[in-house]
């Protein structure tokens, strides 16, 4: 799939004719649910860890491809998107949700990392969400993704044939009356993307399905985003057990299954995804890939869980007996990260190709629900209004509901960073300060 649709994006991105690329699936119970890591797993057991390396590579070039694509993309998360097909979604401007849509990254329970750029896109939601669904892999519903921040628009399944029909014969904005299609006066045309997100908007629900609400209390998202928060792993569940909630004791058992070298090597990467370029942080997720396919098998985590579950397709119990986390400590996690005779062996350079010299800290479109930045920005009036009174929380939901033009789930949304951030104590609960 990846071979294929390299080629083919490159194609689009650069033709004079095409418009809007659309990433659906002929399959109604799946977009992509993932990788095929079993002959990865299976070739470092045979002691060729370079078809591993090879295969994540070109992954990775597709994801990079997607994410820096000069045109507007839209991925139809329509079923289950996990693994890489979060890769080939995620990176997306323009993430669509529906009732059907399964949203994961299980690879902490084959002894993987959240990867495929992830490691980029996770880190940029708010109150640390990102590192709660990369580390326990729980599976989002539509809407669970929707007001998370994985999906942009949530649109009824059944629209999506008559979305993709509207979107196929949007025509792009012509400037002196010529068209616009080519890559050089698309890229960054933000005309053409709203043309695009009005479209997707249309076909939008105009409120949320009957019960449908935010993930998590407030109370319990203020334990994810305190928890990770901390510095390391170790001090993840240091505070989880000292919180001790029923929250954040199943939060603690969940994590305790999943093998330490992944934990470790997952908050590393996430940590330097905050901080790093799109390009940089996937030749960093190459390097560890890479690093992942030489390690001795009866220390591999990743063979251990591929060939449990993926192979052998074992049950119970669910997990094998992972590597004692008495072996991996700190020097284990930079040598997996850094780049070793094991990169140069296997890679080909350079580790990822430029395509359009395009390289950013955060992605250049914002097409789903507000977020903390702008909610804050809005209460500080540092949103452009110069407005010098605090508002009332329900200001701050209606404001972004217009601002949104009523986009469903705002004040779902708006709300839930309120329980967490908003700080009415000093004003009789009548208006509200922002507190990180």
């Amino acid at each position: 799939m990846v071979d294929l649709m390299l080629p083919e994006l490159t194609s689009q991105a650069q033709s004079s004719v095409s418009g809007v690329t659309i990433l659906t699936s002929t399959i109604k119970k799946a977009l992509c649910a993932g990788g095929d890591v079993a002959a990865c797993a299976e070739s470092i057991v045979d002691g060729n860890p370079g078809y591993g390396a090879d295969f994540f590579q070109k992954e990775y070039n597709l994801n990079y491809l997607i994410s820096t694509f000069p045109k507007p993309y839209v991925s139809l998360m329509d079923g289950i998107t996990m693994g890489g097909g979060c890769g080939i979604s995620l990176h997306a401007p323009f993430r669509v949700a529906t009732e059907k849509t399964k949203l994961a990254m299980p690879e902490m329970d084959i002894g993987f990392f959240p990867d495929v750029g992830t490691t980029f896109f996770l880190p940029k939601l708010d109150d640390k969400l990102g590192y709660y669904y990369a580390l326990t892999g729980s599976v989002m519903s539509g809407v669970d993704a929707y007001l998370a921040g994985f999906a942009t628009h949530f649109v009824p399944s059944d629209q999506i044939d008559a979305l993709i029909n509207r979107l196929a014969n949007l025509q792009p904005p012509k400037i002196n009356g010529q068209a616009t299609a080519g890559m050089d006066v698309i890229y960054n045309n933000s005309e053409y993307f709203a043309q695009v997100n009005q479209v997707l908007e249309e076909f939008s629900v105009n409120q949320l399905p009957e019960g449908a609400k935010f993930p998590f209390t407030g109370d319990e998202l203020a334990t994810i985003n305190a928890a990770f928060s901390q510095k390391s792993i170790e001090s993840v569940f240091e505070y989880l057990e000292k919180q001790g909630s029923p929250f954040a004791a199943k939060l603690l058992d969940t994590l305790k299954k999943k093998p330490t070298s992944s934990l470790k090597v997952a908050f590393e990467l996430l940590k330097r995804g905050s901080t790093n370029t799109i390009r940089k942080q996937l030749e960093q997720e190459m390097i560890a890939a890479t690093n992942i396919q030489c390690i001795p098998v009866e220390d591999n985590d990743f063979v251990k869980g591929v060939s449990h579950k993926l192979i052998k397709k074992i049950k119970e119990p669910f997990f094998p007996e992972w590597t004692a986390a008495s072996k991996i400590d700190d020097a284990f996690v930079q040598k997996v990260v850094t780049p070793s005779i094991n990169t140069t062996k296997y890679l080909r350079e350079p580790l990822l190709n430029k395509y359009f010299g395009i390289d950013f800290k955060q992605y250049p479109f914002h097409m789903g629900l507000p977020t903390n930045q702008q909610i804050a920005e809005f209460i500080a009036g540092a949103d452009g209004s110069n407005r010098s009174y605090l508002p009332t929380p329900k200001e701050v939901v209606a404001h972004f509901d217009k601002k949104t033009n009523h986009k469903a789930g705002v004040a779902e949304k708006v709300t839930a960073a309120l329980a967490v951030h908003g700080d009415a104590s000093k004003y009789d609960g009548k208006y509200v300060s922002w507190r990180n």
